[in-house]
Formats: C-alpha cells, structure tokens, sequence
C-alpha cells in the first residue's frame, strides 16, 4: 500500500508543467498586444511573465507574490509555448485580455483568499502525515487530492472575464491607435471559436473542469457584443 501510495505521489509531482522566463522576443509580443488593453485600465498594471513548457494553448494569471512585487508587478501572467507558437496575433491578444481581465474584476485578491485556505487544508494534511503508517497514507492522499480538486476559477469568474475582455478588446479598438490595435468585442468570440477548433468540445486550455463548455461560452461573447453594438458602439474591421 505504502509504494502504490509513493508511485501514486511520483505521477501526481510528473503531472506539473515546466516554466521558464520569457525570451526578449517574446516578452516584446506579449507587451505589445497587451499594452491597448492596459491602458483602458488606470493605473495600467504590470505583468510578471512566465512561459509554461507545453505545446497545450493556455494562459492563467496568478496574484503577485512576493518575488513580483519586488519587480513592481501586478499580477503574474503564464502564458504556453503552443499559445505563442500556434496562435496568430488576434487571437493571442483576445486571450491575454481575458486573462487581464481578472485582474480587473478583483478575481485574484478572492484567489489569494481561496489559496491560503488551500494551503491551511494541506498543511492539516501534513501533520496528520506524521501519525503512524495509517496517518501517512490518509495525509499524503489527502494533500494531493486537496491540489488535484481546489481550483482557483469558477464559472462565473470566466463568463465575467470573457465579457469583461471583450469590453476592454472593444473600447481599445476605439481609442488605440499604436500598433496592434484590437479588431474589437468580437475578437474575443473569435478566439473561442479558434480555440474550440483546437480542443473539440473539452473546456477552453485544459483547465480541470470548472470552465463553462466553449460553446456556452461563445454564445455569451456574442450575445453581449450584440448588446454592445445595439447600443451605438461600431467596431473596426480586422486588418
């Protein structure tokens, strides 16, 4: 039982993805399709980036720690190899304002809160790990079964982030006149449809499940860009 419990361990630490820091190169794509939408945002937040080592399409956002902080961060942005390497510009960018958007509706100081519960659960786990051979298995067991399940999103978290992306993607689209300037609220519908092109019907870069379906979610984006274009605001064509 104890080596099932240890190989059970070993598959669950294998699991985790691999990071590294942005090459120059990237940081500079990444900045300049972020920067349009960061300048609807006053003050305009910093990102620390981190590129996960996966050929998966994905990005996440992460409250600022310590280390970012010091580096004058807002919040911590991972974006994917295979995001940056598959992914045209437009749809990148759509992906990145959802992800600031987050930040923007105060999702990570409720994502910290949710965190240090996770971390009280597991370091409950750890003590009980220390009592006898029964203990160990149920403290062990329990510590990775608390990693597996306690995701930090919610469905509504990613309805509201996906609306409030295409929001900023359209008021950018009106304002931005630099280089990579957004399409507009419907950039982000389009993203989805692209990246449900890539996964099927599986939830939007191989989140764990508390995603809504990707096309629930385009359903949304499109429903409220047609609201917002009902109400006078006209978009710009893709280039």
């Amino acid at each position: 039982m104890r080596l099932l419990l240890i190989l059970l361990l070993c598959l669950l630490s294998a699991c985790a993805t691999r990071s590294r820091a942005p090459q120059s190169d990237e940081l500079h794509a990444i900045g300049s399709l972020a920067t349009p939408m960061n300048r609807q945002v006053v003050p305009p937040p910093k990102a620390c980036v981190v590129i996960a080592q996966t050929d998966q399409i994905n990005a996440s956002v992460w409250f600022a720690e310590d280390v970012d902080a010091k580096q004058g961060c807002s919040y911590r942005l991972t974006v994917t190899e295979g995001a940056l390497q598959q992914l045209s510009a437009e749809p990148l960018q759509a992906i990145l304002a959802h992800e600031l958007a987050h930040y923007t509706l105060g999702h990570l100081a409720v994502y910290q809160e949710r965190h240090q519960t996770k971390l009280a659960v597991k370091a409950f786990f750890s003590v009980v790990a220390q009592i006898t051979w029964v203990g160990y298995i149920v403290g062990n067991v329990g510590s990775a079964a608390t990693s597996l399940v306690s995701n930090l999103y919610t469905r509504e978290d990613e309805t509201a982030a996906d609306r409030e992306g295409a929001r900023l993607l359209s008021e950018a689209s009106g304002t931005w006149t630099g280089l990579f300037r957004p399409s507009g609220c419907s950039q982000m519908a389009e993203a989805l449809v692209l990246l449900r092109q890539h996964t099927g019907e599986q939830l939007w870069a191989d989140y764990l499940g508390d995603h809504p379906a990707l096309p629930t979610r385009i359903a949304e984006v499109q429903s409220y860009c047609g609201g917002l274009t009902s109400q006078g605001n006209v978009e710009r064509s893709s280039p």
